[in-house]
């Protein structure tokens, strides 16, 4: 629903990211146990749009995307985009050469 919010230009609060930042952890968890999370699911177009990544992105992605655009890691800090790139190609959800 926020990631709706998000794609209608809606400003997302302080306490929106916390919860946001919660369901990714907790997405990341899932992930590992269940090939069936709405999260791996592709996202539609606009939202995929909104939080700047490619057409076709998973639900989880996206999330990820928009964290890290409204709440930036500070220096040193892995991104969010980054881990859950990580967890995917670990989990075999993405194949890489």
């Amino acid at each position: 629903m926020l990631l709706e919010c998000y794609a209608s230009k809606a400003q997302i609060s302080y306490e929106e990211v916390k919860m946001l930042e919660l369901e990714l952890d907790t997405q990341i968890e899932n992930i590992k146990v269940s090939r069936s999370q709405g999260c791996i699911k592709i996202a539609p177009k606009h939202i995929c749009k909104a939080a700047l990544v490619c057409d076709g992105s998973f639900w989880i992605t996206c999330l990820a995307s928009v964290l890290d655009n409204c709440d930036p890691p500070t220096l040193g800090r892995k991104s969010r985009g980054a881990k859950v790139y990580d967890e995917l190609v670990l989990q075999g959800y993405i194949v890489i050469d």
